[in-house]
């Protein structure tokens, strides 16, 4: 680690205590109202498949409900490829133990099925239990159901959104220090990009290695990756080694590495990340980027 005049003015004069700072100022969540539900994707994708949805409400309370589902298949095999997401699936190929064989079944997207994929078809959705719902009524709409699934589907997106909003926060930061200051800056800025906007050949670990930010400062370059961890996990270790060797790679005269990172799950790896902080230049949390930290390194270029 190297001190800053940020670490100064705090009292900071020390590596144990620039890390018990760090600690002591994680944030918990960086999770917005925004961050459940990504309702406009959800409503676009259920928007997509909403035609032929309607179409299969025909059958709710029918009876005689396969025979009517396969006359629906005939007339419409814009049907067919909706049915994986019925059960929650994006893949439209399935494989199933049935007893002690393995059937294969299929609802890629074609103009007109034969009758025998028309039987296969009605067979998984019957035996899956949903025409049995339909004819009942209860499931009553299918649009409105798939709005459920949809939503369900999008949770498992939720991962991948917490790292994307981290990116954005600390974006927004960047944005508004480098307007003040007019510096530039790259987004996913990869090591051609670097090459062509900023005229430096950075040193890499691997020929697709991208960088969160990289910032051009006073004839200096800052490499920034950002990260955040909610949990632990053996992931925490991999990626503070990742990021203390690749430090060491880039490092020279006028490339300056930065690791902006958070969450409550460091609180489960502290020693990694202590090793980490003795070797990587710069380590700050949101807290201390978004408190002069590193605008304050900028500067110092």
């Amino acid at each position: 680690m190297i001190l800053i005049d940020k670490h100064r003015e705090l009292g900071i004069s020390t590596e144990k205590e620039g890390f018990d700072y760090l600690m002591s100022t994680l944030r918990q969540t960086i999770r917005s109202y925004d961050f459940f539900v990504a309702w406009e994707k959800v409503l676009d994708n259920v928007s997509d498949v909403e035609i032929p949805l309607n179409i299969l409400n025909s059958l709710v309370g029918k009876d005689d409900i396969v025979s009517k589902f396969k006359d629906l298949v005939r007339q419409y095999p814009e049907v067919v490829p909706v049915v994986p997401l019925l059960f929650a699936e994006r893949n439209s190929d399935f494989l199933i133990a049935d007893g002690s064989q393995e059937l294969f079944y299929s609802f890629d997207r074609q103009s007109c099925y034969q009758e025998k994929q028309i039987d296969e078809i009605a067979a998984f959705v019957q035996k899956c239990g949903l025409l049995e719902m339909l004819s009942n009524k209860k499931i009553k709409d299918l649009v409105d159901y798939v709005t459920g699934v949809e939503v369900g589907l999008d949770t498992n997106a939720r991962k991948n959104r917490t790292g994307k909003l981290m990116e954005t926060i600390v974006e927004t930061l960047i944005n508004n220090i480098c307007g003040k200051w007019h510096y530039n800056y790259l987004s996913q800025a990869t090591v051609a990009s670097i090459r062509k906007e900023f005229g430096k050949v950075i040193k890499t670990d691997k020929s697709n290695r991208s960088y969160d930010f990289a910032i051009y400062a006073n004839g200096r370059i800052f490499l920034i990756e950002v990260n955040y961890f909610g949990g632990g996990g053996s992931k925490l270790k991999a990626v503070a080694g990742e990021f203390t060797n690749l430090s060491l790679l880039v490092r020279d005269n006028d490339v300056t590495f930065v690791w902006i990172t958070d969450g409550p799950g460091w609180r489960t790896s502290t020693s990694q990340l202590f090793s980490s902080y003795g070797v990587i230049e710069h380590i700050f949390n949101l807290h201390m980027a978004e408190n002069g930290f590193l605008e304050n390194l900028l500067l110092q270029a």
